[in-house]
């Protein structure tokens, strides 16, 4: 029987996490195998709030707002709504993949097999950024259109407040961009200099202080070359919380990789494959490198120090405001992991007879039960060598792209299209 994802509520919020879920599944290295995703979706939410990992152009945080807008100009019908709104998405990309410029747009490799949407992936980041004023879901939007437009003709016949404490409803943020000329028929990937001054405005104004709206102030092209946030050249620059978060960002994601890629090593070990044994003892091996030589974690110069040194009460402390719940499992699975990596060095954590190898396997048999492929052999021949096992990054990689856009358009002159 297939598996299924269900919520019972309106709220955006859950709406969105359970499709990040969904998202996720489709990234084999981003699956969060060990349980530590509320942990990486915290930190996302914190340096790059609005963002998600299939997000990959920019325009559509105009385009969906404009398509709304054109059904309601139109007042199309609550019933007739979802239709006309899948065909005119499905119709605006097809004259963006026409364009020539096919990179990062859905339907690229699906043509009309496309099954997700652009305004599912965006809906959450267009509430986020403050240019969805309607508080609930895509669904719910649609839904509401009929009592909007009857709001909208009482508001009309209301005597105008001279104060200013009582205007029209509106679904969107009264200073989106018009669209170009030509819009629907003509539309491009690029962003006009006013769309991107709206879209960086909006990021600056919702979430100043973010390290998304740090970069986005000072669009500077080479922060785009970073292979990590914490890479970013001037960081030092940033403001103190944002250097803090990629601070315990940076530690996290170096030091959990290691459990990540001891787990796919464990996972080859049983099913005895040598060729995947092998590349996750090299994994390991450039790790722990990285990590420090071997030996106690006092010992060591350089990243083992720095993790030495690693506050976990101020880790714990500075996810918490992203709304996620850590749950007490999860951050004593981390301590642990953290605890044996510091006391016995990291090449000795991986090895035969080191308490790290235990505390995975449990670990997995208690988040999955009678699917932990540890424990149950019909799980682990399921297994395709990979899993879990890249570096988290916290958004990063779509978060760039967003912003190359976002910057690319900032350059342009105004009258450029």
């Amino acid at each position: 029987m297939p598996s299924t994802l269900t919520w019972l509520d309106y709220s955006e919020r859950d709406r969105r996490r359970a499709l990040d879920v969904v998202d996720l599944f489709r990234e084999r290295g981003t699956l969060d195998e060990l349980g530590i995703g509320a942990v990486r979706d915290s930190f996302s939410d914190l340096l790059f709030p609005g963002t998600s990992t299939i997000q990959t152009r920019a325009c559509y945080f105009l385009l969906i707002p404009w398509t709304c807008l054109r059904l309601e100009k139109g007042r199309v019908s609550s019933s007739a709504a979802p239709d006309r709104a899948d065909w005119e998405e499905r119709r605006l990309n097809e004259r963006l993949l026409a364009g020539g410029e096919t990179w990062g747009l859905f339907g690229a490799s699906a043509g009309a097999a496309l099954q997700r949407l652009p305004s599912a992936v965006y809906w959450g980041g267009l509430g986020t950024w403050g240019i969805r004023l309607f508080p609930g879901a895509r669904d719910a939007y649609y839904r509401s259109l009929d009592a909007f437009y009857r709001k909208v003709d009482r508001s009309r016949s209301t005597e105008v407040d001279p104060e200013g404490r009582r205007g029209a409803p509106a679904n969107w943020h009264p200073h989106v961009p018009e669209p170009p000329a030509g819009f629907p028929d003509e539309v491009s990937v690029a962003l006009r200099r006013g769309d991107a001054e709206y879209l960086r405005d909006r990021i600056q104004t919702l979430h100043a202080g973010t390290l998304l709206a740090e970069l986005v102030a000072r669009a500077e092209p080479t922060d785009l070359a970073a292979e990590a946030a914490w890479d970013l050249a001037g960081w030092l620059d940033l403001p103190p919380r944002v250097r803090e978060q990629l601070h315990h960002g940076k530690l996290f994601a170096i030091v959990m990789h290691g459990a990540a890629l001891l787990y796919n090593l464990m996972l080859a070990e049983a099913l005895g494959h040598e060729e995947w044994i092998e590349r996750y003892r090299g994994k390991l091996a450039a790790w722990a490198g990285e990590v420090g030589a071997a030996g106690a974690m006092g010992e060591m110069g350089g990243m083992g120090a720095e993790l030495a040194a690693w506050d976990l009460g101020a880790l714990w402390r500075t996810v918490e405001p992203a709304e996620r719940s850590i749950r007490f499992p999860t951050r004593a699975f981390v301590e642990r992991w953290v605890g044996i990596v510091r006391s016995e060095g990291p090449a000795p954590a991986f090895r035969e007879g080191s308490p790290a190898r235990p505390l995975i396997r449990d670990r997995e048999a208690r988040l999955k039960g009678g699917r932990a492929r540890l424990q149950h052999r019909r799980h682990l021949e399921l297994w395709g060598g990979a899993s879990g096992a890249d570096r988290l990054d916290f958004r990063w990689r779509p978060a760039r792209r967003l912003l190359e856009d976002v910057f690319d358009g900032l350059a342009r002159e105004r009258e450029e299209a």
